[in-house]
Formats: structure tokens, sequence, C-alpha cells
């Protein structure tokens, strides 16, 4: 606003001082100002002796109240005086004194409206001023004569009137849905519960209209994803046609923040994530070729080639770390170049793993990809340079175009970068300053200029308006809502410079960004014809404490509840944390919803926990008459994990698409076991701790340096145990066995690897748990019902298990067992979990059974550190059969008719 008062300052001294008037107005109308520079009146007043200068003010009173003030600022001056008289001494009660912008101060308990004098500064000194003029006043005020509290509130600021004092208090004991306060618990629960009561508007008031609303922001750069979101998405008859105005170029339009984040590459450490997020951008997708379907096979590509961050050794260094080629760009793109030429199985290449995912047409990718990491790389090199403003100009010319292919949304995106180099170079020439610019300075002013840059084309265009709170938006509206009015987010507050001589010697009239949102507040409460509507977030969203809304709005809630006898909790309405709460669909009341498509999972929240399946629902499950033994094998493992994906056709397990950003300092969960299982398989085979080192430093999955060494030297030694007793029982392999067995009816088909003279052979790098016992045994029994009389070998780090040889048709009377409950697991989850069965059974519960139970629970749910982690923590089992109790009994007799067999042909072996 200060920086638009200047330019018409500028206009009107043009004006004036032009000597033949040939462009002089027979009118000169001005509004939309709601401060004046001193030089502006000057102006004004020169200009006013030639033509007629009509002003149209914003007046929210129809009384003079250029003295009024703030109440809370009046008690502070007033305590002041009696502490400093108290100690001069002084007694007298006619003692005039003044504040510091020149106003009796001597009548401090006479005051008008409270919310106009703590809100209204910045218009009382905007009155003062005119005040000043010699001009003609014209008052045209329209009242409201309505009942609704909003209407009183506005009738007492437009009277200066204090409802809140005793002896004017009326009560209005029934709160109205005039003025609505909503507390919730996100920025996004607040823009779901305005589109509800949006709605509900709409349908009390049919003449009601999307362009008779208007909803202001403190941000609308924080607020768009949201409103988008919510906004965005709805497509049926509940569909509210909105615009967003406001909102920064750089927010608009993703080319501008990108050419922002290259411009500073240098400084970046370029981690994969970054790097890959660039790569979203449309315009420096179709520079390089890619599409989004691509951008999935690179980001699969980037993780598994051990990219980390860094673009080379040499970028590395620039951030004070020694610089090592391992997971750098170059690192990756080694790999992926060389994976294309020659197969993984050729071993190391001159410290280079080849990356065997690199086949086909799809090498191409690759290229690409190779292409935009070169293009980074000779950029970061010549940022850091101090250049002319012709060289910058130069440079940023360039870097779009090897950066971007700009379609016509982004036209004009880059017409604005454009014009603020321009304006730099005239800015520039006309101070006659030809030294060399530093790339710090460069970038503070594009980003300045880019985040100030704002689009209010869209204001007004027939649709909800949503806007950011500031001058010029207070148009009379029939509906006026305030959306994040949190405390310390509105007023906005901005720290002064260190320089900034108006903020430590203030006078009359001076601009403060709090004093104009409080303005701005009461502004929008004088626009509202209808409804006034705030929101806020209330509650955290972490632990449901209590969050205060701005000091504006409890400034709001004490008047209301002086003047009127509204408690606060009469007028705020507390939402739900959860859009699918069940509160919300109970009955319409103050808390209620219009989303249908959150109908089911509000169902779920009663009482009575439900089933999230219906077998009534499921269709007739053809009987089963092959299965192959890898079905079988999966079935036990998880038997609810196999009932969602096989025959629901739903999936829990949500992909973790997040790249790590810094390079393996320790290695822990799957990924440390993977790496455990081929070190395991190395020294099996004879392979030495230098060829697997190199092997695993040439693919960037091994801690660099000594930490790397360290860490294989302890797995090496760890493992050797282990390696000793599995290599004896490998000597001598043998064929695979076929296995096609005819079990009462039902085939059983697969294949048995792993065979060995000594018998099959089962190892892995960690202790033996409940699923590895059930796969073991269904193998051996498979091996046993084809006519083969050999032990099964079953070896954990720890542990040594023999499954000794059973007879043919007890083998195949224990897979028809196990055929019975994978059929019943066809048509409903089977509650078996191995983990927890065998910690039972091995507790042997007919002699321990509390102690039994006891670690079954303990296995299931978990339980002190140390312990294994909860079979329950697997998301398909937590859904189903979130506790062990109700399903006890069936799961123990399951466990008994599986495993009692089990462990009676399982011994353990002493090493």
């Amino acid at each position: 606003p200060w920086h638009r008062a200047n330019m018409h300052h500028r206009f009107l001294k043009e004006l004036s001082e032009n000597p033949h008037q040939q462009h002089l107005p027979a009118r000169l109308f001005v509004f939309g100002i709601s401060a004046l520079p001193p030089h502006f009146v000057e102006s004004l007043e020169a200009i006013a002796s030639q033509t007629e200068v009509h002003m149209m003010i914003m007046n929210p009173c129809q009384h003079y109240w250029g003295d009024e003030r703030d109440p809370k600022y009046l008690r502070k001056l007033a305590a002041k005086r009696f502490a400093d008289q108290a100690l001069a001494g002084v007694r007298t009660e006619h003692s005039h004194w003044f504040d510091k912008e020149g106003l009796s101060l001597d009548n401090l308990d006479t005051i008008g409206n409270p919310l106009l004098g703590s809100m209204g500064k910045l218009g009382r000194d905007y009155l003062h001023q005119l005040h000043d003029i010699n001009a003609m006043d014209v008052d045209v005020f329209v009242e409201h004569q309505d009942n609704l509290l909003l209407h009183k509130i506005q009738q007492d600021i437009f009277h200066l009137e204090d409802r809140s004092q005793p002896q004017k208090s009326v009560p209005h004991r029934v709160p109205d849905a005039s003025l609505q306060l909503h507390s919730c618990h996100s920025p996004l629960r607040e823009v779901e519960v305005l589109h509800d009561r949006l709605l509900d508007m709409f349908e009390q008031d049919p003449t009601l209209k999307p362009k008779d609303i208007v909803v202001m922001l403190p941000d609308i750069d924080r607020y768009s994803p949201w409103i988008q979101a919510v906004f965005g998405s709805i497509k049926d008859h509940r569909r509210i046609p909105y615009s967003i105005s406001d909102r920064s170029a750089r927010q608009e339009h993703p080319l501008l923040s990108a050419l922002l984040h290259l411009l500073e590459l240098d400084r970046s450490r370029c981690t994969a994530p970054e790097l890959l997020e660039l790569l979203e951008v449309p315009a420096l997708q179709a520079r390089f070729g890619l599409s989004h379907s691509q951008l999935d096979t690179l980001r699969q590509w980037v993780d598994e080639s051990g990219i980390r961050w860094g673009l080379n050794a040499q970028h590395q260094s620039c951030f004070d770390v020694p610089g090592l080629q391992g997971n750098t760009w170059l690192f990756g793109l080694r790999r992926m170049l060389l994976g294309y030429a020659m197969p993984e199985a050729l071993g190391v290449q001159q410290g280079i793993l080849p990356f065997d995912a690199i086949q086909g047409m799809e090498a191409a990718l690759a290229g690409q990809l190779a292409s935009f990491i070169d293009k980074a790389e000779q950029l970061s090199q010549s940022l850091n340079q101090m250049r002319s403003v012709e060289d910058w100009t130069t440079l940023i010319h360039q870097l779009i175009h090897d950066f971007f292919t700009p379609d016509e949304d982004d036209e004009y995106a880059l017409k604005i970068v454009y014009e603020a180099l321009e304006h730099l170079h005239e800015q520039l020439a006309d101070a006659d300053h030809r030294q060399p610019l530093s790339r710090a300075i460069m970038l503070s002013y594009l980003t300045e200029r880019l985040n100030n840059e704002r689009s209010s084309q869209k204001f007004l265009a027939g649709q909800v308006n949503f806007c950011t709170l500031m001058p010029m938006r207070s148009i009379p509206f029939k509906v006026v809502c305030l959306l994040g009015m949190n405390d310390g987010a509105y007023p906005r507050s901005i720290p002064p410079a260190g320089f900034d001589l108006i903020a430590k010697h203030s006078r009359r009239g001076d601009r403060s960004r709090r004093v104009d949102d409080r303005y701005l507040f009461l502004e929008a409460l004088l626009s509202a014809q209808d409804r006034f509507y705030i929101s806020y977030v209330g509650h955290r969203i972490q632990d449901n404490s209590e969050r205060i809304p701005s000091v504006l709005v409890t400034e709001l809630l004490d008047y209301c509840e002086q003047g009127f006898g509204l408690k606060p909790d009469q007028i705020i309405t507390e939402h739900p944390l959860q859009a699918f709460s069940p509160s919300q669909y109970s009955t319409k009341g103050a808390l209620f919803s219009y989303a249908h498509e959150w109908l089911p999972a509000a169902a779920r929240q009663g009482s009575e926990r439900k089933p999230f399946y219906q077998q009534a629902a499921l269709s007739q499950q053809a009987e089963v008459h092959e299965i192959e033994l890898a079905e079988l094998l999966r079935f036990y493992n998880n038997p609810c994990r196999h009932f969602c994906n096989r025959r629901l056709k739903v999936f829990f397990d949500a992909q973790d698409q997040t790249i790590a950003e810094t390079e393996p300092f320790d290695l822990e969960g799957l990924e440390n076991y993977l790496i455990q299982t081929e070190l395991l398989e190395s020294k099996i085979q004879g392979e030495s701790q230098e060829q697997t080192q190199a092997r695993l430093q040439g693919r960037g999955s091994l801690p660099h340096a000594a930490f790397g060494e360290l860490w294989l030297d302890e797995q090496w030694e760890a493992l050797d145990k282990l390696s000793q007793k599995v290599a004896p029982l490998l000597s001598e392999p043998i064929d695979d066995l076929e296995i096609n067995l005819d079990i009462n009816g039902t085939q059983i088909t697969g294949w048995l690897k792993g065979r060995y003279d000594t018998g099959m052979v089962r190892y892995r790098p960690a202790s033996i748990k409940g699923k590895d016992i059930i796969t073991c045994w269904i193998e051996h029994l498979c091996s046993c019902a084809s006519g083969g009389e050999q032990s099964t070998h079953l070896l954990g780090i720890k542990d040594y298990l023999l499954f000794n040889s059973v007879e043919q048709a007890d083998a195949q009377q224990q897979l028809e067992k196990l055929i019975y409950y994978y059929r019943k697991g066809q048509d409903a989850p089977l509650p078996w979990f191995p983990q927890t069965a065998c910690a039972w059974l091995q507790k042997d519960p007919d002699i321990e059974p509390e102690k039994a139970e006891k670690e079954a629970h303990i296995r299931f749910y978990g339980g002190y550190q140390g312990r294994p982690r909860a079979e329950k923590a697997d998301a398909y089992i937590a859904r189903i059969y979130p506790e062990l109790e109700p399903i006890w009994t069936e799961f123990t007799t399951i466990a008994r008719d599986i495993l009692t067999p089990t462990l009676g042909a399982m011994e353990a072996v002493n090493s």
C-alpha cells in the first residue's frame, strides 16, 4: 500500500508541475488508499486548486473518532502515570499530559468502542491526516438494522458505543450463525470444515452465490495445496467453484522454483531426492525427453545403483568432507552405463560394479539422465563468480536454454524473469553502477522479485474468492471468511532491519505490519453483510493440547462475552481431528459433514468393532484341485496376507519410495540381513574377504573407508562358525527333486532345491523364526511323501535343527491336514501365526500352561527390550486380528494340529 501511495504521489506531482496542464483531467478520483505519506498531501493540495479531486474514504464510524485509543494501551499509560506521580510525590488531579503523538490523555476512562480503538489505529491516523485538508465532507453511511449478533457489533462500531460497559450490556443469550468461530486441528481440517459449512450456507440460502463469498488468509501460499486438494477434488454436485488469487509467481510456476534452485546448485548437496524432484518440473522433463512414467524407473535405478549425494568427489569436498567417489551421481551413472556394456557377473571393473538393470531399449533413459547430470555439473562449476549484470543475464538465458523447454503455461513465468533482469539493468544504469555483482546479490534480487510477483487477475471472477488479507480486499460480501487466524500467524510480524530509523523513532502515520493487519481484520469484520466466519488451529494434532487463537479473535470473543453475555464456548465450534469422525454423521447439529465418501470409515468407528470384510459378500470360491508348493509355503508364512492379496485383492504393504540422502554409515534391518546373506554365501563358496569387500564397495553398499572395513571384519568373523557348519553339508549336491503328489485328490506340484547327499539344507544368517520352521517342515514332508528318506537341516546363527525322516504314509497324512487348513483359509483368514505358535508349543502348554501363554502373548504383542519383533506388527494381522484373546481357542487348536508332529520330528543338534 505504501508503494502504491508513492506511485499516486508521483502521478499527482507530474500533473501539478505541468505548466500547460494538457493532461489534467476535469475530475480526479482517488480511492483505495489507507494511509498518506506527507508529500502526497502536499501534491494533492497543489492540484486541487486546478481540478476537482474526489477522495473516497471508507470510514467505519459516523462520528469523529480521531482520539480513540486501545483500552489496553490506555490502562498501561494510566499505570505508568500513576507510578511516575508516586515516585515524584505528585498528587495533583489536573496535570495535563499527552502521548507521543500529541493527543491528550487526560480522560483515560472516556473511551468509545474498544474494538475500534484496538484495531483502528491505521484508519484513525489516516482520517486525522484528512481532517488537515481544507475539503468538504460528504457523509454516505449505510447502517444495518437487523437483530443479528454480527450486525449489533457493527452497529456498536458505527455509533461509537461500548456495549461491554456494565450499564450498556444487552444480553444476547442465543448465538446465531452470523458470527462463527471454528477450532480445528490442522490447516487441512480448516479447509475441509469450510467446504462443509459453505455447502450448508448454500442449502439454507438458495440466493447465496459463490461470488458472494470471500475467503481471506494471512498466507495464501501455505494454504493453496489444501484448498486445491479439498475444493479441487470434488467432481459431483457438491463442487463449489473457486479461484485462488495473490499466489506468488514462484508458487504458481514450478519453473521459477527450479530456476532459483539451479542458480545455487553448487551450494546444494545435490541429494538423490533433490535432483529427482527437479526432474518432476514439466519444462525440465521436456528438455531432456523424459516422461512422468519414466521417472519411476529412474527413481528405482538411482536407489539401487547407490546414488546418495554429491555430483562427484570434487563437489562433495566443497562441504568440508573428504571427497569420495562412492555414492555420488557420477559413481551411479558409471554403474548404469557399465551395466549396459557388460553383466554384473564379470565382477568389479576399476572399482565399479556393473548395474544389471540397464538393458534393452531402456538404456536410452540412462543416457538422458547422464545428460542432465552433465549439464548440472557444468553449471555448478561456473556459478560462484562475480559477473556484470550483462554477463548474469547471458548466464541465466543460457541456463534456461540448457535446462527448460517451456510450454504456453511457462511463457508468463519466463516473462517475469526477463522483465526482472531488464529492470535490474535499468536500475544499475540509472545509478551508474558498473561493478560486478556477486551471485548472492543476484539471487537475492531475483528471489524477492519472484516472491513479490502476485497473481490478482482471478479476484472477483464469479467464484468463491480465496485471497490474501491485504488492502483493497475489504469489499462488501455476504459472507466473509478468515482462515489461519492463529496466535503468532496473525497479526503478521516482520522484524525491522537494524538500520530502520522509523522503527526506532516512530511518528504518527508511520506504517507497521501489525497495525495494518489489525485494521484489515476490522475492515473484514465490517465488510461481512450476513456472516463472519473465522477458523484457526485450536488444538495440536500430536497431543490435542489447546492452542489459543489470534489476539484479535480473543478481543472479539471478549467483547461478545462482556457486551452480550455469550461465553466463548457458545460461539466456538470444536471440530474432531479426523474428517471421518462418527460425530459428524450422527445428527445435523453443530458438527455434520457432506463428505459421503467418509461414511464407511465413520461407520467402523462404533463401539463394536466390525471386520473389514464380510464373508457373506464373498463370491463362491472354486474348489482347489492343484496347489503349487510355493503358494502353499506363502500361505503358511502369513495366512492373513495371503487371504487379502489372493482373495480380496487388497495390499496393505505401502512401498517406501523414500531414497536415502546420505551414504551408508551403519547397516541395519533388512539391508543388514541381505548383506549378511551375501557374506555368508561368499564364505561358503571360498571367496576371500578382499574380493567381497571390492564387490560391495563397487556398488556403494558398504560404509566408506575404515568404517566399512571394521564393519566387514566384524561380520566376517561373526559368520565363521555358521559357515563352518554349513560348508560340509553342501559338499555333495544332487539334482533338484520334482514334486508331483496326489494327496486325496489334490495335486501338489513344484520343485525342491538345495538338495545334497546329506539331505536338504536350509540356512540363514540370523536366528531361526517360526516361519522358517513351518517352511522347512512343509518342504521336508513333500520330500518324504515323494519317497525320499533323507533328513532336512535348518541352521541359524545360533541354532541347528534337524528334521528326521518321516514315513511316506505319515507325510501324506500330514500334508492332507495342511491342505485342509489351506482350503479353510481361502474363505476366511486363518488365525495362524507361526512365531506365536512355536513360542507357545515349545514351552509345553500341557505342563506349564501359564508360561506358555505368556510367551505366546510376548511373541504376538511384543515385550521388553531384546524380545523379537511383535507378530502383530504385520499390517495384515493387525487389520484382521488386532487381539489374540478372541481367537485363542481356535488358534491353539490349529497350532496343535500343525506343529505337534513338527516338533516331534525335529531335534536340536549340539554344536
